[in-house]
């Protein structure tokens, strides 16, 4: 069965960066077969190429919170985000309550 996170907020966006992380980190290390296998199927998918393709929805008021999860999972070498996977605003809510 599949797991699909919905990171929400700056916050939900950086925990679920590092929970992925982990799930990534636990997965590649490969001490328990079936965690491994239940874990890559579980929370990413995977590319023909091999590439590990977080199954999440990154949602937030300001692009630029969601540029750096993007940025920093791609960096990481091990796996990504998918490239329609998010939702922002083109401007961040400024601190306005109102407009969040």
């Amino acid at each position: 069965m599949s797991t699909v996170t919905v990171q929400l907020g700056q916050c939900g966006n950086q925990v679920g960066h590092e929970l992925f992380d982990i799930i990534c980190s636990d997965a590649q290390e490969g001490q328990r077969k079936v965690y491994t296998t239940a874990s890559c199927e579980r929370f990413f998918h995977q590319t023909t190429d091999g590439d590990l393709i977080a199954r999440a929805v990154l949602i937030d008021m300001e692009p630029k919170v969601i540029n750096q999860s993007i940025s920093r999972a791609a960096r990481s070498g091990r796996w990504r985000y998918g490239e329609t996977a998010h939702f922002s605003q083109k401007q961040g809510s400024g601190n306005n309550w109102a407009n969040g």
